[in-house]
């Protein structure tokens, strides 16, 4: 009904946005501007119904940290008895959302399991940068190679990020990585403490409410949060040296210089992916053959993102291209080695009647998300193809077995076809 409306994202990022700014709304009702007082308040009522509408348990856990600190250095005298009641407060508000949906949290609990089996592996530098989409999914599936009657392995989905910024860092980047952040940490945390007043308040509890945030989603995935957490570190620095302020004369200079040259990258980039959403429209609506040479030429700016590799890949797939596919499906893994995927690589090797190949790739996407009928019935298919009944028995019985997780027409169909097979032979 309405030309524009939400991306339908998951509340990550509006509720983000919403708790790093709650404290600098909590600064300004100590104005001594009435109005401005008042629209202050009126803006954190605002904003912490905003949070907890949104049901974001980061969210949620963030703006109580957040009252947790501003609370008592608003009113130091009753500091320990606010303290107090706060933190117990936060405690029953922490066991409440973990129960309110343990099944997502307790699928936050396995791929943190798995994350740090990652950072275990390459405990020093990491997987290094986009290394975390390129290698969790094998990961989780090896988990389940090796725990087949995991109590996860009905939450298990396609995973693209660790829900927690720091084991991401340490994924990526080790415990190098990790030590760098740290020293971050300290140095902004020393320069609150050289001026903990004014300015710097808001700022610390801004920092806070990210450091509390990232260790239950991913809000760097957000720009807004990059500008708050830079700027919130910018005005730290300076308070608590504030010699530096008559060094930033030529800030401003800097600052339009470097915007220029990012925004030319961007504005490039953002050319390349608008005509990429345009093709790739165009190709769901039947007109995939004459999108391809578009395709073609967008590899060249675009030949480094994952999923326009996948999606470029999945339309060679529908044109018939399988070797092509295949090829490029093969890139796309290295970067992105996910359920999807595999998938794939198993029908462009199916085609080309690659059957060991396609048997391979859908074993490992049943590990990978074992609640998944997909990667069972396309191996029936291919024991099918081949004439072996056996292990058409084998699979049959095994999706027959496999317990529901999301009822579907598609789930139906299949386990009526496994059906009739049993019944047939």
């Amino acid at each position: 009904m309405f030309p524009v409306c939400g991306n339908f994202d998951n509340p990550a990022g509006i509720a983000s946005a919403l708790a790093f700014s709650l404290p600098f709304s909590l600064h300004y009702t100590q104005s001594p501007c009435t109005p401005f007082r008042y629209t202050a308040l009126a803006s954190t009522l605002f904003i912490a119904c905003a949070i907890i509408a949104s049901e974001s348990r980061a969210g949620i856990l963030s703006m109580g940290c957040i009252f947790l600190l501003y609370f008592p250095m608003k009113w130091p005298k009753i500091g320990k008895a606010l303290t107090f009641g706060l933190v117990m407060l936060f405690t029953a508000s922490s066991v409440f959302l973990y129960h309110y949906k343990k099944d997502s949290a307790d699928g936050r609990l396995l791929i943190w399991q798995c994350t740090w089996n990652m950072i275990k592996e390459r405990p020093l530098y990491g997987y290094g940068y986009g290394g975390f989409q390129a290698n969790y999914m094998d990961e989780q599936a090896q988990f389940f190679r090796t725990h087949p009657n995991s109590r996860y392995a009905q939450l298990a989905d396609d995973v693209k990020s660790p829900f927690n910024e720091y084991l991401g860092v340490l994924t990526e980047f080790g415990f190098i990585g990790g030590t760098a952040m740290l020293l971050c940490a300290v140095v902004l945390f020393r320069m609150w403490r050289k001026h903990p007043g004014g300015s710097s308040r808001p700022t610390l509890l801004c920092l806070t409410a990210i450091a509390v945030f990232s260790l239950f989603s991913y809000p760097f995935r957000y720009p807004h949060t990059w500008i708050l957490c830079m700027g919130s570190a910018f005005v730290l620095v300076l308070n608590g040296h504030p010699a530096l302020r008559q060094t930033t004369g030529c800030l401003p200079f800097v600052a339009a210089l470097l915007l220029t040259t990012l925004s030319v990258f961007a504005f490039k980039r953002m050319r390349a992916e608008i005509l990429w959403c345009d093709t790739a429209n165009r190709s769901l609506c039947g007109m995939t053959k004459k999108m391809l040479p578009v395709y073609k030429g967008l590899y060249d700016k675009l030949g480094n993102e994952p999923l326009f590799l996948y999606n470029y890949a999945a339309e060679l797939n529908v044109a018939g291209q399988y070797e092509e596919s295949l090829r490029i499906c093969k890139v796309s893994s290295v970067r992105m080695s996910d359920y999807y995927t595999r998938l794939l690589l198993a029908d462009n090797c199916k085609q080309l009647k690659r059957y060991k190949e396609a048997e391979r790739h859908l074993q490992q996407a049943s590990y990978m998300c074992p609640n998944r009928f997909t990667p069972l019935y396309e191996l029936y298919t291919i024991y099918e193809a081949q004439g072996d009944t056996a292990s058409m028995h084998r699979t049959a019985e095994a999706i027959l077995r496999k317990p529901i997780k999301v009822d579907s027409p598609e789930v139906r169909q299949i386990i009526a076809k496994m059906k009739r097979f049993k019944q047939i032979n």
